[in-house]
């Protein structure tokens, strides 16, 4: 995908992003998103290796998100996790990459699944002996640290926005993302290790009981 495609891209996310140009040498043409804001990408990771393609992960997560990344052959037996950032310099924007605490994103990111899971099997409601079970499920979930994550890569892209109110003024920004994956059936089997654990130590009924089943059978057969 040339550099034009990628301005696209970048553009479809501006409500997340913006476009490309990597040539150093020559004025990029800016190109309107929204209103009366224009941006244009100045350069990427790659720019330097005359690399005009940005990498799959980045252009799927760009257009479609975490669902469409997961959606990918290459992807479809793990869970994906995308986190992202700006900074006003490269070395700003790599110091976060380098100091990034994944595995507590992925725990967030778990414990919100487990949560919508459990909510949309607990037709009874989530209050009383059962609600507190609920509560423990969903924060045991969000304070471990789960085994099995894997650096996929990351990328930066550098933006600049220009003020069309205000001749000759723009902004420059680094657009950072990183990218994990764990494998789908291990992150599985420690999110049923928690339900179990946490449901040995709590008093539920038959209704709270069948809730906790359903959820496990859902996760065993659709994931979290």
């Amino acid at each position: 995908m040339r550099i034009k495609t990628i301005a696209a891209l970048i553009a479809a996310l501006f409500i997340l992003f913006a476009g490309c140009n990597t040539n150093k040498n020559a004025e990029p043409e800016a190109r309107e998103l929204q209103g009366s804001v224009k941006s244009e990408v100045l350069e990427h990771k790659g720019s330097s290796l005359d690399i005009n393609e940005l990498p799959v992960w980045v252009q799927t997560y760009i257009q479609t998100g975490i669902t469409g990344l997961e959606k990918l052959n290459d992807y479809k037996d793990v869970y994906c996790f995308v986190a992202e950032t700006t900074a006003s310099n490269l070395d700003a924007g790599q110091a976060w990459v380098n100091g990034f605490n994944m595995p507590e994103t992925i725990a967030r990111n778990v414990s919100t699944r487990v949560d919508a899971l459990f909510s949309g099997a607990a037709s009874g409601g989530t209050d009383g002996t059962f609600g507190t079970y609920f509560e423990n499920v969903v924060k045991t979930s969000s304070n471990i640290e789960y085994s099995g994550v894997r650096k996929i890569n990351d990328w930066w892209v550098l933006v600049r926005r220009y003020d069309q109110n205000v001749k000759n003024k723009y902004k420059d920004e680094y657009r950072v993302y990183v990218f994990y994956t764990i494998q789908r059936d291990l992150l599985d089997r420690q999110v049923l290790a928690v339900i179990d654990k946490t449901a040995a130590d709590a008093k539920v009924n038959g209704d709270q009981q069948a809730a906790i089943k359903k959820v496990k059978e859902l996760i065993k057969e659709k994931g979290l």
